[in-house]
């Protein structure tokens, strides 16, 4: 299950963008997933929330926006969605993949007031 692995780089990617930006909760983080990627959404979902247990992003609501498949027929220059497997409308098999291979954290947010030193009313 390799949404365990993944889930576990994104709460260290979280933490170390917190500490960069005064160490403050992870309070909401949204990753861009796309369909190609063989990563299962409720798998990941709960093993985020596994890993995630005891740090500063525990509790953190995870948005996981699914992005399609998009390809690029190489013989006609379609674009189209699908997969890989499919034919274009010209008949020829496959393409480009424009979009649908996305594993990317978009968003971290963090508690800026949690962040501030004590005292700060900046």
């Amino acid at each position: 299950m390799h949404e365990t692995s993944v889930a576990q780089r994104m709460v260290d990617t979280a933490i170390e963008v917190a500490d960069q930006n005064g160490g403050g909760r992870v309070v909401g983080m949204s990753l861009l997933l796309g369909e190609m990627t063989c990563v299962e959404p409720d798998t990941l979902r709960f093993a985020f929330g596994v890993v995630s247990r005891g740090t500063r992003v525990e509790g953190c609501p995870l948005e996981i926006v699914r992005v399609p498949t998009r390809l690029r027929c190489r013989a006609c220059g379609a674009e189209r969605g699908g997969d890989l497997l499919e034919l274009c409308a010209c008949g020829m098999p496959g393409g480009e993949v424009l979009a649908g291979r996305e594993l990317r954290l978009a968003t971290i947010d963090i508690d800026e007031e949690a962040a501030r030193p004590a005292g700060d009313q900046g």
